[in-house]
């Protein structure tokens, strides 16, 4: 119960920094936008390519993808389509990074106490871009090396694998930090090997912080579907009318919605909450939005 406690403590002062700097919203649904964007783009190009390499007709796409006498269906379009989905994959991973390089920038001056600024934030993440696109390169292909070998894999293996994907994201967490903290620095094993140190050096019994916080979120969906079963149990005791109906449909959008802004506000605290961990392990507390106590109960040293 006590973690539980410290870890609201731990939400409710993220939130007040996003509620003096309100701008820190913008930055995720900015990034959602441009993934939104990529999409459409990747999904209508890749559709072009196709229907041009098949001269428009239907026995052409038809054709291009029928097998060519093997298991392995037609090799050349395999490889072909195996590297269009590296490229997308790589090219989504910027972006998200790109964005990520953007928000955190500017996490970190809200919590130095400056104001925070959208076109800053994204401008400060193109400056950084040859580091975002190198860090990008080494986490997509750790993400497609990883994905080819479990679909490989027999079950043994793919839990194995599965660890090691886990592994890999607890080691990197830190590495978008290190980045905009540090200007100089370029080499994403480098960005890998500062993220890893810190979480070793202070990692302790559990991350009572990102334990918390996804316990915060796990109790508001319990709360959702416990509210939607209480419209959906009113609707049906009346009778399962037009205006029950309608008006319970109108409840659940709206608790819909109340889920989506309160999952939303928590991711955002999350980033908060990861920046100010990496300012407080890195010897940066001076700045830090949250104290003394709630920090070492989120990074404690092994002895």
């Amino acid at each position: 119960m006590r973690k539980l406690t410290r870890s609201w403590q731990i939400f409710r002062k993220s939130l007040t920094l996003i509620g003096k700097e309100k701008k820190l919203l913008i930055f995720p649904l900015l990034s959602a936008c441009a993934m939104l964007l990529l999409l459409v783009f990747i999904i209508a190009g890749i559709a072009g390519v196709i229907c041009f390499a098949a001269n428009g007709s239907p026995e052409g796409v038809q054709a291009a993808f029928a097998d060519s006498g093997t298991e392995e269906g037609n090799p050349a379009l395999n490889a072909v389509a195996f590297a269009i989905f590296a490229l997308v994959y790589l090219f989504c991973m910027t972006v998200v990074n790109f964005c990520n390089t953007a928000f955190f920038s500017e996490i970190l001056r809200g919590l130095g106490g400056e104001n925070v600024s959208v076109s800053r934030g994204f401008g400060y993440a193109l400056y950084r871009l040859k580091a975002i696109f190198l860090w990008s390169l080494l986490a997509s292909t750790v993400g497609i090396v990883l994905s080819v070998l479990e679909r490989r894999a027999g079950l043994v293996g793919r839990i194995v694998l599965k660890l090691i994907g886990v592994v890999w994201a607890v080691a990197s967490v830190f590495a978008i930090p290190a980045l905009v903290c540090d200007a100089e620095l370029t080499n994403p094993f480098t960005a890998l090997k500062r993220s890893a140190s810190i979480i070793r050096r202070t990692w302790g019994e559990t991350l009572i912080g990102f334990a918390g916080l996804h316990v915060i979120t796990g109790v508001g969906v319990f709360l959702f579907f416990l509210a939607v079963f209480g419209v959906g149990a009113l609707v049906g005791a009346a009778g399962g009318g037009a205006v029950p109906v309608i008006a319970g449909t109108s409840v659940g959008i709206l608790l819909f919605l109340c889920l989506f802004a309160f999952c939303y506000l928590v991711s955002v605290a999350e980033k908060v909450y990861i920046a100010s961990l990496y300012l407080y392990a890195t010897d940066y507390d001076e700045y830090n939005l949250f104290d003394e106590e709630e920090l070492a109960a989120a990074f404690r040293s092994r002895k």
